[in-house]
Formats: C-alpha cells, structure tokens, sequence
C-alpha cells in the first residue's frame, strides 16, 4: 500500500535530524515536518536543511512562533506569524533550502490550550467555556481568515504546497458550513484552498485527555469515521496527523507505547482513503529503545478497519443534530 508519509519533527533541529535521521527517512520513504522558530535561521540549520534535501527527503517547514506570540497561528496572531513566514522563506530562498510544503499548525493561542488541559476535574467545563467566550468574535475571524487566504496562495504562488494541521472539532464546519468551530477555536480553515488539511487525531491525547471517557477504541473508530467525511468532502486533499509517539510543548502528552497502539489508527485511514500520513513525533521514535520497529510497523501498514464504537456514533449523530441549531445561537454574540 502506497501512501505519502512524514514526520512532524518539533523539539529537534535541522542538525539533529540531519545527523540522526536521514539513513531512515531515506529507508522509509519519509518526509519530515521540521519546526521552524526565528532562532533556527542560521548557517548551522541551512546546511543540515541542504544535506536533508539533497538526500531526496521531502521537507515541510513547520513555522512556529514564540510561546509570548501565542506558539501557533490563529486569528490573534496572523500579523505576527504573516511577518515570520515572509522571513524564513526569504532565508530559505536565499540559503536555496525552500520547502517542498509549508505547514500552517492551525491552533488555540498557547496561554488558551494551558488553560484547557491544565483544568482538573470540575474546572474543565466552565474553563472551557471561559476560553471559548473570549474567542467568538466574527469580524476578527473574517479578516484573520482573509489573511491567511492570502499566505495560502503567496506560498503556492512560489511553488510551495500548503497543509492546514487544524483541530478534529474543526471537521463539522466543513460539513456544515457556519464557520462556527473555527471561530471559537481561532483557527480559520474552511474558505482556503489548502493543498492538504491533516485533522490532529492524536488518539493516545483524546483517550488521555477525557480521563478514559473516551477509549482508545473510541478514538481510533472516531478517526476512521472522521477520515470518511473529511474524503468524501475534500478529495485526495484530504490528509491525517496521527499520534502520539513522544511529547511535545505542552510537555506532559499522553504518549503511545508501542507501535501496534499507533498502526490501528493509521489502518482505519488508509481503509477510509486517506494517502498523505503525518506521524507526531520524529524525535520520539528515535528516542524510544527500537526505532526500526516503528518505523518498519507504519511503513508496511495497511487498510484496515478499527473496532466499530456505538458510543461514537451517537456522539457524532448527536453533534450533527445539534451543530446549526448551536451555530445559529451563537451568531447572535459574535
């Protein structure tokens, strides 16, 4: 089974996969999505970029801002991201490492998902809503998603592919179409002719992150189903992040164990269509005490369908119910 395959590469550097990963990328027929901060533009990095691409990797800048700056893209700080990306292509340009593909990790400000997964017990609920609230702001969220309409297409326009890495909750705008969930997230998505969209199905975080709400069985059956939807709206557009294989910013991640928990997930794509796979994170693969194996499980994945989870059904049954009811009430505040 053929499918496009890379490797979100975040607390590791341009040198430390050069030096570390290459010999399986290359073996794997992998690219990697290496995060790109205002710190990473200098000599060191262009030359481990240049030995990355000449080994005939595919690379994904993966532009991050700082943590005051909010960490990732969204509709408070599209100026300030707008300002880096134009930066860093114009270093990779003249360093002649520009990317195969830019990735805009579309996400709540950082200082709003510390909130939300700091939250214990019965502080999650109105936490949430508290976050939310602040969010609803129509007219903020129109002209952040003109703004990122237009980095779209100036990345295209310099033959660059662009993947939007949006939140799972994002999917029922693309369904629906109120740009509601976009909204309350900060995350402009639907409207823009992103090459790819990879929802985040980071399962070992939805099971870990409910307290066991939600199972691994759960998750994997949500993501298929989600694969589905996401296919039959969008075409071979339609991508998937799947994970996770070792933390990341927040530091504290659920994290899988083995790569028999991760190739159930991934089977359950692939079943569904989906052909471009993105795996959170390299450097925990190569952190783990066998690499190969991972590496190996994922490569030789295929189609197949997870355990089907009623509850799941009902949920998103339910979801689709009640989502233009929800929408239509909220426009009213935003």
């Amino acid at each position: 089974m053929e499918f496009s395959l890379r490797f979100w590469a975040e607390n590791i550097t341009p040198a430390e996969i050069a030096r570390n990963a290459i010999p399986y990328l290359v073996e794997f027929r992998a690219g990697v999505a290496i995060a790109m901060r205002e710190e990473e533009l200098h000599e060191e990095s262009a030359r481990a970029l240049r030995e990355i691409k000449e080994s005939g990797i595919e690379v994904t800048f993966w532009p991050l801002l700082s943590v005051e700056d909010g960490y990732f893209p969204s509709e408070r700080s599209f100026r300030e991201y707008e300002s880096f990306l134009e930066r860093l292509i114009a270093w990779a340009s003249e360093n002649g490492v520009l990317p195969d593909i830019v990735a805009f990790d579309l996400e709540l400000p950082f200082s709003q998902m510390t909130r939300v997964v700091e939250a214990r017990g019965l502080k999650i609920v109105p936490t949430v809503i508290e976050v939310l609230k602040e969010n609803l702001n129509k007219p903020r969220f129109l002209e952040a998603r003109k703004a990122f309409d237009a980095l779209n297409l100036w990345v295209k326009s310099q033959s660059m592919k662009t993947l939007a890495a949006i939140f799972p909750f994002v999917l029922i705008d693309f369904e629906k179409g109120y740009g509601i969930v976009e909204d309350l997230m900060e995350t402009p998505v639907t409207g823009i002719d992103w090459d790819f969209v990879s929802p985040m199905f980071y399962v070992s975080m939805i099971s870990g992150m409910s307290g066991g709400l939600v199972s691994t069985k759960d998750a994997n059956w949500l993501t298929h189903i989600a694969c589905m939807e996401l296919r039959d709206l969008i075409g071979e557009r339609a991508a998937i992040s799947l994970g996770v294989t070792g933390t990341g910013i927040l530091g504290n991640e659920s994290c899988f164990s083995h790569p028999d928990e991760l190739v159930i997930g991934l089977g359950g794509a692939l079943a569904a269509g989906i052909r471009d796979i993105s795996i959170y994170n390299l450097e925990g693969i190569l952190e783990s005490r066998e690499p190969r194996e991972w590496f190996e499980a994922i490569r030789k994945s295929r189609p197949r369908m997870p355990l089907r989870s009623g509850k799941v059904q009902k949920a998103v049954a339910l979801s689709r119910f009640l989502y233009p009811w929800l929408a239509k009430f909220l426009e009213r505040f935003a």
